[in-house]
């Protein structure tokens, strides 16, 4: 079971003008802790997968202390950086937007009731 979004996030570039890039945000009940987010922009498609508890926290107080971090702008907009070794990419994106699809990603698998399958995980690895 699957909770997926299409949306738009502005790219804030170096001079802070914006740009939109289509983003589709991903939550599988398979891998509960986890949000996927897949930005699509000059015909290709980058991929980060961040903690769906990390976005949560981040709607209201900054989070994250590695490659995702995420804060509160002001009460309707949030700010998106990814580091990388190269780059960090910083999104604008609407509070509302993330907090309606992980409201969805809660309903499908509430708090607490995350399970790790760790045999299903190390058969993936160990292939």
């Amino acid at each position: 079971m699957r909770v997926a979004s299409r949306t738009v996030f502005d790219f804030v570039q170096s001079d802070g003008s914006t740009a939109p890039v289509e983003t589709e945000l991903l939550y599988d009940a398979e891998d509960p802790f986890a949000v996927t987010m897949r930005f699509h922009a000059g015909g290709k498609i980058a991929t980060w997968v961040m903690g769906r508890d990390l976005l949560s926290e981040g709607l209201s107080m900054k989070a994250g202390e590695g490659d995702v971090r995420l804060r509160p702008q002001s009460s309707r907009v949030l700010v998106l950086e990814l580091i990388s070794v190269r780059h960090v990419t910083v999104f604008r994106l609407p509070w509302d937007t993330l907090r309606n699809f992980l409201d969805a990603a809660y309903r499908l698998v509430p708090p607490g009731s995350e399970r790790f399958d760790a045999d299903a995980f190390l058969s993936t690895v160990l292939r």
